[in-house]
């Protein structure tokens, strides 16, 4: 009861923050369309009644100005007032990646009806605008191809889920927890206890280099222990090790004599959060040499 009453407390003042904050840039995004808006419209007025000369050509581009900006001004004014209920209603659906790509859809889908409405108020036919629309998405594909592609791989990484966020993964070498998964970047975090220090990984590096996950809770790790020589009671002392190790809070490891062309070894295996594994080994390591009197 006294954490809950501390936490709600906390959770609330964070919602009205929040929500102040989307109001500021609400009236910011207003202010900014009126603005733009209303000195373009005292033109087009004064051109119709006549106050000003202006050549019909021009008045003709000066209302194609005037619907392209009522247009996407409106669609972006019912984005900011409804993406927040939109994620609302996406709230118990799938993982944080799903809603991501569903408000995203929802956000090109808006302004996808509001080139539709531009071009009819244009007159426009709707043969005509598929017709632009294809040209315009092919033209455009070819020309940013890279951004494209980026765009195609973070679609691929939200549906397919090789990982998600919270999980910890290494690739192209970067190793480390996924802390967001952009359009053109995954943010890779080695050290999710500070904040500091994170490395941007491409997309496209996602497509071309293999992927290990490690998952969002315990993995298997491994290390070799080479014996230089090697003691008659080495059994007696590995069984020694053994019952150290499962005292060893959190280790959950495996201790076996192993052997390949550098020498007869101790394999160690072993499970852990990825935040312990190096303390963990350590612990292990120490213990081994104690153990076995090796010094380190």
């Amino acid at each position: 009861m006294v954490r809950d009453s501390i936490i709600r407390p906390s959770r609330e003042k964070l919602s009205k923050i929040k929500m102040r904050l989307t109001h500021d840039q609400l009236n910011k995004t207003i202010l900014l369309f009126m603005i733009v808006i209303l000195p373009i419209i005292a033109i087009d007025l004064a051109g119709r009644q006549e106050i000003i000369p202006i050549p019909e050509t021009l008045m003709k581009v000066i209302q194609g100005i005037i619907v392209i900006l009522v247009s996407f001004g409106v669609a972006t004014l019912f984005i900011r007032l409804t993406i927040s209920f939109i994620a609302g209603k996406f709230e118990g659906i799938g993982q944080p990646e799903e809603k991501i790509l569903l408000s995203k859809l929802y956000v090109l889908l808006v302004y996808v009806l509001a080139t539709v409405v531009v071009f009819l108020q244009m007159g426009i036919g709707m043969q005509n605008i598929a017709l632009f629309l294809g040209l315009t998405a092919t033209g455009f594909a070819f020309a940013i191809r890279d951004v494209v592609l980026s765009y195609i791989i973070w679609f691929m990484l939200l549906t397919k889920k090789p990982f998600k966020m919270g999980d910890y993964i290494n690739v192209a070498g970067e190793e480390g927890q996924v802390k967001h998964i952009g359009m053109f970047y995954v943010l890779i975090d080695p050290s999710p206890e500070t904040y500091a220090d994170y490395t941007k990984v491409p997309n496209k590096v996602f497509l071309e280099k293999p992927i290990r996950n490690y998952g969002s809770y315990k993995f298997a790790s491994t290390f070799d222990l080479y014996l230089k020589n090697v003691p008659k009671d080495i059994i007696d002392r590995l069984e020694r090790i053994r019952e150290k190790g499962s005292t060893l809070k959190g280790a959950d490891a495996t201790f076996y004599l192993n052997s390949d062309s550098d020498g007869v070894k101790i394999t160690v295996e072993f499970k852990t959060v990825y935040g312990d594994r190096d303390i963990l080994r350590d612990r292990l390591m120490s213990m081994m040499l104690q153990e076995l009197d090796i010094s380190a």
